[in-house]
């Protein structure tokens, strides 16, 4: 499967089309409240500098499937793809790679921010050029006291900056649920969340909106809520009290929560031109 010939993945329109086992996807730039986000297709300059980066991505499962649309990214375009490592300390020898880790617990956003820490301070720090920490949707929900968590977040990468002046560290948002199903309506109504609901989405895009107030203008935001809230025909943009907020679209979701391979591509894709980006400006 491969990104075809659009050339915008942007937040907007997204027309996904299946002609002989590939998937076709056309996008076009519209306004999204709270950041536009416009990612192309990777460049050939692009691939091969993030291929001959050394970075490391702390996540959990939704970065998973970022990490799986990376070689598929690559193999479309004709060009290498880089390595990939899990490894909490030893990472290859040579040029480029992409190592990554699952850090910290689902569900306690602290904890990450002290696991990827410790990480980045030990003997990953000094192997990697670039380095990104993604929390999981189920780390920001209803109940999250958010300007704790985001500031919990910014100190942990202002200290990691101080300390590591060399490496280069790249900002994420964190990712987005679809809209609840019917049975999961239900669930909820009987006091069993699942925290995918309408109330827990508002709190990432409160949480999301500080995250892009701080980084959005610094050329190194992994807007990945962004990203993932693409869908055909309009934004995918809900309204709770009053206050709007965005869902993963569904057309990039192979679950409540988790990206198929088009979602895995598309955010791929983003992951390499923000990579890229940031070396450039570096």
């Amino acid at each position: 499967m491969a990104l075809g010939t659009g050339k915008r993945v942007a937040l907007g329109s997204l027309v996904a089309a299946v002609a002989a086992g590939t998937v076709i996807v056309l996008l076009e730039r519209s306004p999204h409240v709270g950041g536009t986000v416009a990612v192309d297709e990777p460049s050939a300059a692009e691939l091969q500098a993030f291929a001959g980066a050394t970075v490391f991505f702390g996540h959990q499962s939704v970065g998973s499937n970022i990490i799986g649309g990376v070689e598929p990214l690559f193999l479309a375009a004709g060009e290498t793809a880089p390595g990939v490592v899990e490894t909490r300390g030893q990472v290859p020898s040579g040029d480029g790679f992409l190592a990554h880790a699952h850090v910290g617990t689902n569900g306690d956003p602290l904890g990450k921010f002290a696991d990827f820490q410790a990480l980045v301070d030990g003997e990953l720090g000094g192997q990697v050029e670039v380095a990104l920490l993604k929390l999981c949707y189920a780390d920001v929900v209803a109940g999250t006291d958010v300007d704790e968590v985001f500031a919990a977040y910014v100190a942990t990468m202002d200290g990691l900056q101080q300390r590591h002046p060399d490496l280069e560290l790249v900002y994420t948002t964190v990712p987005l649920t679809t809209d609840r199903s019917w049975k999961a309506v239900l669930k909820s109504w009987v006091g069993i969340d699942d925290q995918m609901g309408p109330a827990d989405n508002l709190a990432r895009q409160r949480y999301n909106a500080l995250v892009r107030e701080k980084y959005g203008q610094s050329g190194r935001l992994f807007d990945i809520a962004a990203v993932e809230s693409t869908m055909t025909g309009s934004p995918m943009v809900r309204d709770l009290g009053g206050e709007t907020f965005y869902v993963l679209n569904p057309a990039l979701s192979s679950d409540a929560g988790h990206l198929n391979e088009v979602g895995s591509q598309v955010a791929a894709a983003e992951l390499v031109r923000v990579v890229s980006a940031t070396l450039a400006a570096g």
